[in-house]
């Protein structure tokens, strides 16, 4: 019982992890240089404005559907 837990748990961690290319790299800090110029990040974090433009232009630019939380950690 507490092996098939631990397998679960492994399961669960692996679907947050992203894989990430060169191309998407560069998407990512493009992205994240115009929505700073366009000033939807208040001090030192993206406001809500700025999150949800941020998922969906990386959407848009890439067709990988990354949650907040991979893109955050990126």
């Amino acid at each position: 019982m507490l092996n098939v837990l631990k397998d679960i748990m492994e399961g669960l961690k692996s679907l947050d992890k992203a894989a990430w290319t060169k191309k998407m790299l560069h998407i990512f800090c493009d992205i994240c240089i115009k929505a700073i110029d366009m000033r939807m990040r208040s001090n030192t974090h993206f406001d809500k404005t700025g999150w949800k433009f941020f998922i969906t232009s990386f959407k848009e630019q890439t067709d990988h559907e990354f949650t907040k939380t991979q893109l955050k950690n990126k």
